[in-house]
């Protein structure tokens, strides 16, 4: 009995956020897609695999990823949705609301999309190609029509999250069963994180700060008894949406969307802690206020080169509320015996 594996691409790019239905829409992965490939490429359970994909972009840019070759195989491409391709499923809703109501107890396609019956018929084929190896084979496709091959195996209708693989059993030519989708989410260190910010394309003196941010803020967190590994990781990725508008939020979703929620809390606290309470997060906020660029400072001449670039009311008093911050907790740390 061998293996062959079906992997979802990464989460798409979808204009303005909103999803949409897509089908044959030929849309990019996004920032978080982009490191869920990353992920899979990097923790996939077999690195021998032979690779094969759908011709949208979303998952050859998944594929791509792996870093090896890549057959590309028509029939694996997602079912055509017609009409609705690329619609919100708001527009869907509000042009076709009897078939979209009635779609949520039937299996009808839409108006001038694919059937079920002809897409499972055109993707079985392509996967007679991908199992001709007799497992240690693996196809980036879409969750329409993997689900509707796994049906046809006799398994249950499953969601298949964006990101993740099912693992089939092969025997001969033959595929057999399939286990639950697999999303592989390894516990974050120094290098996971350097992954995350290439895939996110962080730019790179944003990550540069990030490396020495990171340093300081573990040392702070060892010496003020606090999770220095979190402290770590979190300064690493503390700026992976530098560049975006409210970075610190973006980056802080893109994270927690990945599933590293308390990662995602420290990333979301750099800018505007509390400095109420020293934890983690507070590590990383020092940290990064003990920094311009990568050269260390103090958070007085931080602040002053802040300040130079501040050129409305609202700025000026965040800039207050953050400094305000910053030295109430180094005065918490100077108690505990840590001066900063």
């Amino acid at each position: 009995m061998k293996s062959c594996y079906l992997i979802r691409h990464g989460k798409p790019d979808f204009p303005g956020g909103e999803r949409m239905c897509l089908g044959r829409t030929n849309l990019p992965l996004s920032a978080v897609g982009r490191m869920e490939a990353a992920l899979l490429a990097e923790y996939f359970p077999r690195r021998d695999v032979v690779l094969f994909s759908s011709p949208l972009r979303r998952a050859a840019e998944t594929a791509a990823q792996f870093a090896r070759p890549v057959s590309v195989l028509p029939g694996l491409a997602e079912m055509d949705a017609g009409e609705w391709d690329g619609l919100s499923f708001t527009e869907i809703r509000s042009r076709w609301p009897e078939l979209y109501a009635r779609r949520a107890h039937e299996r009808v396609p839409p108006p001038g999309g694919e059937s079920e019956a002809a897409a499972l018929g055109r993707f079985t084929a392509a996967m007679g190609e991908v199992l001709k190896p007799g497992g240690g084979a693996c196809a980036v496709t879409h969750s329409g029509v993997v689900a509707l091959y796994l049906e046809s195996l006799g398994e249950e209708r499953i969601k298949i999250p964006y990101g993740s693989y099912v693992e089939l059993a092969v025997e001969g030519e033959r595929a057999l069963g399939a286990s639950p989708p697999v999303l592989p989410r390894p516990e974050p260190d120094e290098r996971l994180c350097l992954l995350l910010l290439r895939a996110a394309g962080t730019p790179q003196r944003a990550v540069e700060h990030s490396r020495a941010v990171a340093q300081l803020a573990a040392g702070l967190a060892g010496r003020l008894g606090l999770d220095a590994d979190k402290a770590l990781c979190a300064g690493l990725l503390h700026d992976i949406a530098r560049g975006e508008p409210d970075h610190a939020g973006l980056g802080a979703a893109w994270l927690d969307e990945l599933g590293y929620g308390g990662l995602a809390g420290c990333v979301a606290l750099h800018n505007d802690h509390a400095g109420e309470t020293l934890d983690a997060a507070a590590a990383v906020f020092l940290a990064d206020k003990l920094f311009i660029g990568t050269q260390r400072c103090t958070l007085e001449q931080r602040f002053e080169a802040s300040a130079r670039k501040i050129d409305t009311p609202e700025g000026a008093r965040a800039m207050e509320r953050r400094y305000a911050a910053a030295l109430n907790l180094k005065k918490l740390a100077a108690r505990k015996g840590v001066i900063i």
